[in-house]
């Protein structure tokens, strides 16, 4: 099974960039099919859950959570991110051979950054550490 909160941290890392805020991240056991519920929390308690297969791949847990943890925070804190830079779209994840990207789906080929980096290489053009 693959260390579903490393993988998580490397969204969130990359969504703290314009948004300090941090939601609360709980884990449950795997369901009867053998599906793992994550929930983020915001500070009130609003919350916003999905599930993922902890027996696919790594690759394919964190393209799942780089689609949804972004989902989360417009729904938790009305913003989308991570940004592309330069504009107000924001990114989406995509699989490239065996990693996922952040990418500007708007102008395919353009801009893109692993998941995970997105802090370290945009982070002080956003506010960021």
């Amino acid at each position: 099974m693959s260390n579903l909160k490393e993988l998580a941290g490397r969204v969130v890392r990359d969504l703290s960039v314009a948004i300090e805020v941090k939601p609360s991240i709980t884990y449950s056991g795997p369901n009867e099919q053998g599906y793992v519920k994550i929930l983020l929390q915001d500070e009130s308690g609003m919350g916003v859950g999905f599930t993922v297969d902890p027996l696919v791949s790594e690759v394919e847990i964190l393209y799942e959570m780089a689609y949804r943890i972004p989902d989360a925070y417009v729904e938790l804190y009305a913003v989308g991110l991570p940004v592309v830079p330069g504009t107000e779209r924001p990114a989406t994840p995509r699989v490239v051979a065996d990693t996922v990207i952040w990418e500007d789906s708007s102008e395919f080929g353009t801009w893109s950054c692993l998941v995970g980096e997105y802090r370290q290489a945009y982070g002080n053009r956003y506010g960021g550490e």
